[in-house]
């Protein structure tokens, strides 16, 4: 039998028709991290106008977005029944069991990515103050958080290639396979590098786009008419954070079918196909013809 061919068109075809068939788990998943991402969203505003208190809560939303992403690729690979937050806390990942030597491999692979991405950030970054210096720049705030963000946007373009094809770990993350690690991936993963990194591309790009360009216009529209922070907030965040999910669940499932196709599911995991029914359309036709038929037998 033939391997199926993975490519850019079609993963991203499969992840926007899953997302299309399966909208009502899509809003029952998002439901609780969007209210937290707004709640988040409103509370530095309000502790920032009213108590001058600055404080940044994109570390603490990232935890929720990662757990949404591993949600989703459950979703996709695994069906409904396993893509449900309270599951994923209480059983863990496929109820698999805490141990200490799991756990520390897991530590060991964090730090080995986060250390692998500092190094080259910190020298990107020591270059350019550097730079700076010898041309009389002053040093401030500003200054050194525009270094630190240039810095981690070169390394991430530098290291993308290598980072698309690692991101399928997290398809087996989602779906407990601790055996599983960055050898065996990088070996199925061999020869897709740039499919996989225009996957990601075209899922991200034309969504962040749409949703910068739509976030920046509601914030000129909110300040021209003077409407109150709070109000602005709410609108503009509801819709920032429903953009970023969405956005979020084509990335993850594109990645899940290129996880379905060069590395392939096992005995258990049950792939989205099987729960995923008929297409919406196709549904509404059957249901027409089962009431007509039943209108037929009671006349």
């Amino acid at each position: 039998m033939q391997k199926e061919k993975l490519t850019a068109g079609s993963s991203i075809t499969e992840s926007y028709r899953f997302l299309a068939n399966h909208m009502d788990h899509f809003f029952r998943l998002i439901y609780g991290p969007l209210i937290i991402w707004v709640m988040v969203k409103l509370s530095e505003q309000i502790l920032a106008r009213e108590y001058n208190i600055q404080i940044n809560g994109t570390t603490f939303l990232h935890l929720f977005t990662a757990t949404f992403a591993i949600i989703w690729y459950r979703q996709f690979l695994l069906g409904a029944d396993k893509a449900r937050y309270r599951l994923l806390f209480n059983r863990g990942l496929i109820g698999s069991r805490f141990t200490v030597k799991r756990f520390f491999r897991a530590v060991f692979r964090i730090m080995a990515i986060t250390v692998a991405l500092l190094v080259p950030t910190l020298i990107i970054s020591i270059g350019m103050m550097i730079y700076y210096q010898s041309q009389g720049l002053l040093f401030s705030e500003s200054i050194i958080q525009e270094m630190a963000m240039k810095s981690t946007i070169i390394v991430m373009l530098i290291f993308s290639p290598i980072l698309v094809r690692l991101s399928l770990f997290t398809a087996g993350l989602a779906l407990g396979r601790s055996s599983l690690g960055f050898r065996q991936i990088w070996k199925h993963t061999g020869g897709y590098t740039v499919t996989l990194w225009w996957v990601t591309l075209r899922g991200f790009l034309p969504l962040s786009i749409y949703s910068l360009v739509l976030t920046w216009f509601l914030h000129g529209v909110a300040e021209k008419f003077s409407v109150h922070y709070i109000i602005s907030t709410l609108l503009i965040e509801t819709l920032a954070g429903f953009l970023t999910f969405y956005m979020l669940a084509i990335v993850v499932a594109a990645n899940a079918e290129a996880f379905r196709v060069l590395i392939g599911t096992r005995e258990g995991d049950g792939p989205h196909r099987e729960d995923a029914g008929p297409p919406r359309v196709e549904r509404r036709k059957r249901k027409r013809r089962n009431n007509s038929r039943e209108k037929a037998r009671t006349a």
